[in-house]
């Protein structure tokens, strides 16, 4: 009988090399019921990674979450320090895929002082990428630069975690306008990627990233051809990186293509539950509403990236959307929002909170173990209380409690 590593690993490679998201993914969700009963034989070298990345390159980080959960609170996993490390570093990169940046900074960081980068070898690359990323999101560049000095080994260049740190590094290049560092770290990625036959999304999306570098730059045809590879490699899978694609792609069409597009990405990613992403996606219709001269629609949709945007705690986005302007003056209502919160339940304040934030009814009612029926009826109950006709004119409701409501 083989190892469980080895069980592990032919699980990752399915998922990596032959595309095998489903039959792999449920190989993966037996062998970690198995794992959960025979840990002294599975928590050895890279075990927490082999055993729940397949399930996080798939894109069912739900489930990579709930067995992340479950085995943060064993007690076996407590007396290990690098399987209480890989858990916190599997759990950041979950976050960033989430749009979870100030909990992704929060994880990696534990990740690395449980165990140090040099003790880490190759692997420092996933903690490390995850911090760089949603550091860089959040406009904390100084803490993106600080990991970025962290000495690395060239090995790792010459494993999967390599290419999660140069496509954090890509984006922090990125924000920081050095396109052409930016560029050379995401053709990097892609070269890699393509050499080792693991060219899959859900891994890291480097057209993406080049894509929108290109853009930076003017060069529309290039980043178009990029996002249009990158479509076809995904097809229907991978909600997340399909909104993110179709969200750039907008950029190259004409406005009307832009304004049906950018709807596209907004309804992908708001079931895809990449909050980030989706404010993004926000924050480019609202300036095609804006362009199209549907003013209204425009504020509107802007209101609801920037509360989105808060939730991620992506400041830059924020100030881009409303620059100077604290919470109560983007929602133009003040403390009249305040008193007419106090008129919902718990329940319409949740289902509220979670549609302020770009969820649709179907993802609502996942969340909260309820029928969409009722999600509904909350809603209707909401909107009457409020004095609002669509889910478009919510107010941001509780922005501090989006993080523990989704």
């Amino acid at each position: 009988r083989s190892a469980p590593w080895q069980r592990f690993s032919a699980v990752l490679a399915d998922v990596l090399i032959h595309g095998r998201y489903e039959e792999a993914t449920e190989r993966a969700e037996q062998l970690l019921h198995k794992a959960s009963v025979q840990r002294s034989t599975v928590w050895t070298g890279e075990s927490a990674l082999l055993c729940l990345m397949p399930e996080v390159y798939a894109d069912r980080t739900e489930r990579a979450a709930r067995w992340c959960e479950a085995w943060r609170r064993d007690p076996w996993t407590a007396r290990v320090p690098m399987s209480r490390a890989e858990l916190s570093a599997v759990s950041a990169e979950i976050a960033v895929r989430r749009g979870d940046l100030a909990a992704a900074v929060e994880r990696a960081r534990a990740a690395l002082e449980e165990v140090s980068a040099p003790a880490w070898g190759t692997a420092a690359g996933l903690p490390l990428s995850s911090l760089i990323l949603a550091a860089s999101r959040t406009g904390q560049l100084p803490i993106a630069a600080e990991y970025l000095r962290v000495p690395v080994p060239a090995s790792m260049f010459e494993s999967r975690y390599g290419l999660h740190y140069l496509y954090a590094r890509g984006h922090y290049h990125l924000v920081c306008d050095n396109h052409a560092a930016a560029l050379a770290d995401f053709f990097a990625c892609g070269e890699l990627m393509r050499s080792w036959a693991l060219d899959t999304p859900g891994l890291v999306p480097w057209r993406t990233g080049a894509a929108e570098t290109w853009l930076r730059q003017g060069n529309r045809e290039q980043a178009r051809r990029l996002l249009n590879e990158q479509l076809a490699w995904v097809g229907t899978d991978f909600g997340r990186v399909r909104g993110q694609a179709l969200r750039l792609l907008a950029a190259c069409g004409n406005e009307r293509q832009r304004t049906d597009l950018l709807g596209d990405a907004v309804e992908i990613l708001e079931g895809a539950g990449d909050r980030y992403e989706l404010a993004r996606a926000l924050a480019d219709l609202s300036h095609a509403h804006h362009t199209s001269g549907e003013q209204r629609r425009a504020r509107q949709t802007a209101r609801r990236a920037w509360h989105v945007a808060r939730s991620c705690q992506a400041e830059p986005l924020c100030r881009e959307l409303f620059p100077g302007m604290a919470e109560h003056e983007v929602d133009g209502t003040g403390a009249l929002e305040d008193t007419a919160l106090t008129f919902l339940s718990r329940a319409e304040r949740r289902v509220a909170t979670l549609a302020s934030a770009g969820y649709t009814n179907r993802a609502i009612a996942e969340k909260l173990f309820v029928t969409e029926s009722t999600v509904e009826q909350h809603l209707t109950k909401v909107y009457r209380k409020l004095g609002v006709k669509h889910r478009e004119d919510l107010p941001a409701l509780l922005h501090h409690d989006i993080a523990t409501s989704a």
